[in-house]
């Protein structure tokens, strides 16, 4: 799915520029992330629900697909239940196509979002919390 390729091949005086979708992925993911109301961004369904991916495997939940100078962008996540989860995949489409356009010069096509679960109150927050501890963790061990 996401593998070392030249998306972008710009060509300037100096030289050019390159971007992977690996890197498109990993930005995409992390602008996903800071969404309020994401709980999490999902590979996929294990059993009955939505599989929430840890931080370090965020990019696994996002395809992208490109072109000359040009992507699109699908993204899976898992929303919180009391935030409205046609606002919270707008505001994902929106924040996302911005920073890739800004960080990377590519011009989005489209950013498609799929809702693959919905957390409710407490099981949100767990998972949340989760997250929080395993940084938390990470950091204290560096």
């Amino acid at each position: 799915m996401i593998e070392n390729q030249v998306i972008k091949d710009k060509t300037k005086e100096l030289g050019n520029i390159t971007v992977s979708k690996e890197v498109v992925a990993i930005i995409a993911a992390l602008e996903t992330i800071k969404v309020k109301g994401v709980v999490g961004i999902s590979s996929g369904y294990k059993g009955d629900s939505a599989n929430v991916l840890p931080k370090k495997e965020l990019a696994k939940g996002i395809e992208v697909w490109m072109k000359q100078g040009e992507a699109t962008v699908n993204i899976s996540i898992i929303t919180n239940y009391e935030v409205g989860i046609f606002k919270v995949a707008e505001e994902v489409q929106h924040k996302v196509k911005n920073a890739l356009e800004s960080m990377t010069g590519l011009n989005i096509l489209k950013i498609n979002v799929n809702i693959h679960g919905v957390k409710f109150g407490e099981e949100a927050n767990k998972i949340k919390e989760k997250k929080q501890k395993d940084t938390e963790n990470k950091l204290q061990k560096k």
